[in-house]
């Protein structure tokens, strides 16, 4: 009668094969795997009809709904678009019109003041007045320096962030946005 030769696996193999087993599907849920209700906040998030209000509100939503780190992750990056958006809109804002603006509107409304009570209008308030006005058109026709910057800048920010919508878009599973 030959001899069968069997081979038998320790007793001790089966536990640490279950335990890694058991591990690496951990580990696959924890980074590959979306909550469904993030998900949900998320995709309402990445709407393209959404105002920035809506967006941050199911931001805030969607802060609460982290369970795995892939939520985290995508949660991030989210956050991280709307911080781009937020940026771009800032930068795309003249900034030193602003200023200047509210200083002619009080030194005008000084002037108003004195036509109102038939009082002789001082003529260095005139000539202020004037040059003040000169220099916003001339600052409003040529922009400067910081002007250039800040729209690029801002063009900058608003491709970054168009970027990670769509990259959001894919990982929730949606079809990309037609590019602008």
């Amino acid at each position: 009668m030959p001899v069968l030769s069997t081979f038998r696996v320790p007793r001790i193999v089966w536990p640490i094969l279950l335990l890694g087993l058991g591990y690496a599907g951990y580990w696959r849920f924890d980074h590959v795997f979306i909550s469904p209700g993030l998900k949900e906040s998320l995709t309402a998030a990445v709407d393209p009809a959404n105002t920035e209000s809506d967006t941050l509100a199911d931001l805030r939503n969607a802060q609460s709904q982290i369970h795995t780190t892939r939520d985290a992750e995508v949660e991030a990056m989210l956050q991280r678009a709307v911080l781009l958006m937020q940026s771009a809109e800032a930068a795309s804002q003249p900034a030193g019109a602003s200023g200047n603006s509210a200083e002619l509107d009080k030194y005008i409304a000084l002037q108003r003041h004195y036509k109102q009570r038939n009082m002789k209008v001082p003529q260095s308030l005139t000539d202020y007045i004037q040059r003040a006005t000169q220099e916003e058109q001339q600052a409003k026709n040529k922009p400067g320096a910081a002007e250039v910057l800040d729209q690029q800048v801002a063009q900058e920010d608003s491709a970054q962030a168009a970027h990670l919508f769509q990259q959001l878009r894919a990982a929730l599973g949606l079809p990309p946005l037609p590019a602008k």
